[in-house]
């Protein structure tokens, strides 16, 4: 900024000539002239100038610069201020959460080891991020219960379920801890336990396993990296509350979502979900696992299914952003698509479309499929289906691929009320193709 103000006020001065402190020579500056010469006509010119009032008039100069720049530059950051505020409140209005990667805004993570329980919360905390890492690649939900707390528990043994109803693993090996900063520091006398956070700086390698072919569907050498890491300590015992990922970014954060988690007993994450994707379908493919972003997790049970509902942005930073909520079924399908017709979507070119008999749905909806599926797609759309779908005339398509379903629509003003009936749909969706 001091560099910007000095060029400008360099550039402007030349104009009253002022450049240089001095004046320039008559005749195109003196650069030919002899010294005795140059000294002569600068000090003809500096008299001539004192005599006719041009000194004052370049101090005046130099003041209106300096008016003009720093007047600019409170003009540039009371705009920024004012955009700043305004989008605040556009997003308290919207039920933005003002999250970061460590869950607080400003929160400053130090390397604080002076109390005995300080350090050994530090170490402990070390020894359950390599377990964690190894019980969740196993799927060894019984060792995760050894230390975490019995909410975290619940969630956790949720999301590995979820993985393994999407026939997936999630490996991740050549763990290495580079270093851990602790939120603050914890006393060596405590009456009741204390929560604490630890960012963890580490590397690894990333993998997505398909557990029926063995083959890799995501791998990623990570390094530098840091998650934080929310725990409890009583004293004795630390017990893992929760994990910040660094991408929790607080524009893609729906207090809405997360309230509807806790009213329903489901659990919310800011930023997860990505590994249970489909690899294929109308808006997913190979790359989403790789380069999609997911947000706004709510997993849970809805009735005796497990549900997820997420927002799904195919391209980060670039519309369209989908709500999707997705369960899975025991049986592979190789597509079932229920589109609503004003969703700019193209269907696959392999697919047959089918008319119902009801003329009405067939105004709102088109129904395809893959010639194998077209006996599923008459069971999926039964006529009480069909009238549940019509008369909560959700705008929202289904589609069917693999062994998920999911529903999904563009993100606009997304109302409460229609995350537990788009859960309700899924759940009845569910009921038709699990057999």
């Amino acid at each position: 900024m001091i560099e910007v103000f000095l060029k400008v006020t360099k550039a402007i001065l030349s104009e009253f000539g002022l450049a240089g402190g001095g004046g320039s020579s008559s005749g195109g500056g003196g650069g030919g002239h002899s010294s005795s010469h140059s000294s002569h006509s600068s000090s003809s010119h500096r008299s001539s100038s004192s005599s006719s009032g041009g000194g004052d008039f370049n101090i005046w100069a130099f003041l209106i610069c300096l008016a003009v720049v720093f007047g600019s530059i409170y003009l540039v950051v009371f705009i920024v201020w004012v955009a700043a505020k305004r989008k605040a409140r556009q997003d308290e209005k919207n039920g933005v959460l003002q999250v970061s990667g460590n869950g607080v805004l400003g929160k400053e993570f130090r390397d604080h080891k002076k109390s005995e329980n300080s350090r050994k919360v530090h170490e402990l905390a070390n020894e359950i991020f390599y377990k964690y890492q190894e019980d969740w690649s196993e799927f060894n939900v019984d060792g995760v219960r050894d230390y975490t707390t019995p909410e975290y528990f619940e969630h956790a043994k949720l999301m590995l379920e979820a993985l393994k109803d999407s026939g997936r693993r999630n490996v991740v090996s050549e763990v290495k801890i580079s270093s851990t900063s602790l939120d603050r520091e914890i006393p060596d006398e405590i009456t009741e336990p204390v929560t604490c956070r630890i960012k963890f700086y580490f590397s690894a390698l990333d993998e997505v396993i398909n557990e029926k072919t063995g083959g890799s569907l995501f791998s990623k050498k990570y390094s530098g990296i840091s998650e934080t890491w929310n725990f409890v300590f009583d004293g004795e015992k630390l017990r893992l509350s929760g994990i910040s990922q660094p991408t929790e970014a607080a524009e893609y954060t729906y207090r809405l979502m997360a309230d509807f988690a806790k009213e329903n007993k489901l659990f919310y994450s800011p930023d997860w979900g990505r590994y249970c994707l489909p690899d294929k379908g109308l808006i997913f493919n190979k790359q989403s696992l790789y380069s999609s972003d997911v947000n706004n997790h709510v997993i849970g049970k809805w009735g005796e299914v497990l549900i997820q509902l997420y927002t799904y942005a195919p391209n980060p930073g670039i519309a369209p952003y989908y709500l999707v909520g997705q369960l899975n079924v025991p049986k592979e399908y190789l597509g079932i698509i229920l589109k609503d017709k004003r969703a700019n979507i193209q269907k696959p070119s392999d697919y047959d479309k089918f008319e119902l008999e009801w003329g009405e749905f067939n105004e709102k909806y088109e129904v395809f499929a893959s010639k194998h599926d077209a006996m599923p797609a008459f069971e999926l759309l039964e006529p009480q289906f069909m009238a549940m779908l019509y008369d909560k005339d959700l705008n929202y398509s289904i589609e069917v691929i693999g062994n998920a379903i999911y529903i999904f629509a563009p993100v606009r003003v997304v109302k409460e009320s229609e995350y537990k009936e788009l859960l309700d749909v899924l759940v009845e969706a569910h009921k038709r193709l699990k057999r």
